[in-house]
């Protein structure tokens, strides 16, 4: 279940920008002319050689990196210095950066994600992944369909990226300008940003532990609040512009959109990460100046991945002023015939949000994900693929355990995939393709899904103590 909420390797900063490309070359033409006689014609014939210039640099997929003038360099450390005096940290070394054209720019994205897919994906884990999302209702995607889309989402949806392991930030501009535009800088000093976090903060140490445990559970806090600082620097950098640059750069802005429609639940961490997090962090710069920003940033140095701000956190600023962490949830195994337990996880808001705001709207989603004590999942499968999911979530109080049931309820009300909706075993059952038992008992609340309506019936004894 876990899986298809894992964030991706290269962050992306700013949704849905684009550009143009343009590409110059160097020409030198050279003319032979040969001339054959007969008793009726004379004719020439001219013959062109084009002399490319080489590329300055290829990056490991064979795109071409653009070489940055002085001017930008230039450019570049003014960037840099207006930044460390917002952020009040400086820059331990040089940045680490790629500028493509945006052509390149959204191949790289496109194929850097392909490149790190079998990696990132077990033997049947990616189509485990798109089956759990078809049980859940988000989609009815093949495993091919749903990569493509995700492809497609990489390679149109950011104007610049930093990558937290190998902290280079990568941003496209036009071929051959000497000086980065408005806009272009825009998007620099947001990318810039990430790379002063990533010599401060142990960004690259704490994605790595995150990798390497199989386990982003604590991901969504802290690239919010990533995002709301360098948003942050980015927006009063906008406003050191007079009225005149900032009409400029409004022009300067890529006119692109994804080339097939995606689905809006692709967006739901976005609105965390954008949205969310800089309310939240407005509220702690009010508080604490932008140093107490930088301590929040800086919680992995201190203390581990543990005490990392969770999602709940970012969508409530009362949370994360009360430190509120979730509970840990104890999920008891099941016994299923031909069955075995495949993986297991926690449970947080962005979860819940992600799961449920596509159906049922925003408000109620985000309502019953702020309240959440805490949750665990468990995943079955059999040999022929098939998938039983477990979940299991508390409330931090009655009303919010309420708030969570009631949602989950109205989920499966309006959704029309269920042809039939009967009470039993202590819960709802919602029949259909997939079948989903929900219950409201001993202070949690708890789902099923299966394929097979039988297994429901097979596993009825052991749900009470789920």
């Amino acid at each position: 279940m876990r899986k298809f909420l894992l964030t991706l390797l290269c962050l992306v900063l700013i949704s849905c920008s684009s550009g143009t490309t343009e590409e110059s070359v160097s020409e030198t033409q050279a003319e032979e002319t040969t001339t054959t006689e007969s008793t009726t014609t004379t004719s020439t014939s001219t013959t062109t050689t084009v002399y490319e210039e080489p590329p300055f640099a290829l990056d490991e997929f064979g795109l071409e990196i653009q070489e940055p003038p002085t001017e930008i360099k230039e450019q570049l450390a003014e960037l840099m210095k207006f930044i460390e005096r917002r952020i009040g940290l400086e820059f331990i070394e040089e940045p680490l950066y790629d500028f493509y054209t945006l052509n390149d720019y959204q191949e790289y994205n496109a194929l850097s994600f392909l490149d790190d897919f079998e990696e990132d994906y077990e033997e049947g884990e990616w189509e485990r992944a798109v089956l759990s999302e078809n049980m859940w209702g988000l989609n009815d995607f093949t495993a091919d369909q749903l990569l493509n889309l995700q492809v497609e989402f990489q390679r149109c949806f950011s104007a610049g990226s930093y990558n937290l392991l190998d902290k280079t930030l990568r941003v496209p501009i036009k071929s051959g300008q000497k000086k980065l535009n408005f806009y272009e800088q825009r998007v620099v000093v947001h990318e810039l940003v990430h790379s002063l976090q990533g010599m401060h903060f142990e960004v690259s140490e704490w994605y790595q532990e995150m990798d390497d445990l199989d386990d982003f559970s604590n991901y969504p806090g802290i690239r919010a609040l990533m995002e709301a600082q360098a948003e942050w620097v980015e927006a009063k950098w906008v406003d050191s512009l007079d009225a005149y640059d900032r009409q400029t750069m409004q022009a300067q802005i890529p006119n692109i959109s994804c080339r097939v429609q995606l689905p809006n639940y692709f967006y739901i961490p976005s609105d965390l990460y954008y949205t969310y997090g800089p309310i939240l962090s407005r509220e702690i710069i009010n508080k604490g100046k932008m140093a107490a920003l930088n301590d929040a940033l800086g919680e992995y140095k201190r203390t581990g991945l543990t005490n990392l701000p969770t999602s709940e956190q970012i969508y409530s600023s009362e949370k994360y002023f009360a430190n509120e962490r979730y509970d840990v949830i104890e999920i008891a195994d099941v016994e299923i015939n031909n069955f075995e337990l495949i993986d297991e996880g926690t449970i947080g808001s962005l979860d819940l949000v992600y799961l449920l705001q596509d159906t049922i709207g925003p408000i109620p989603a985000i309502t019953a994900a702020v309240g959440i004590g805490g949750g665990s999942w468990k995943d079955y499968v059999d040999s022929s693929g098939n998938l039983v999911m477990t979940v299991k979530i508390s409330g931090d109080t009655s009303a919010d355990l309420d708030e969570i049931y009631d949602a989950y309820i109205l989920w499966g009300d309006t959704q029309k995939r269920f042809t039939e909706v009967v009470e039993q075993y202590n819960g709802v059952i919602y029949k259909g393709s997939t079948n989903v038992w929900i219950s409201k008992q001993n202070g949690f609340v708890k789902l099923v899904l299966s394929q097979d309506i039988n297994i429901i019936d097979e596993i009825s004894s052991q749900l009470g103590d789920l």
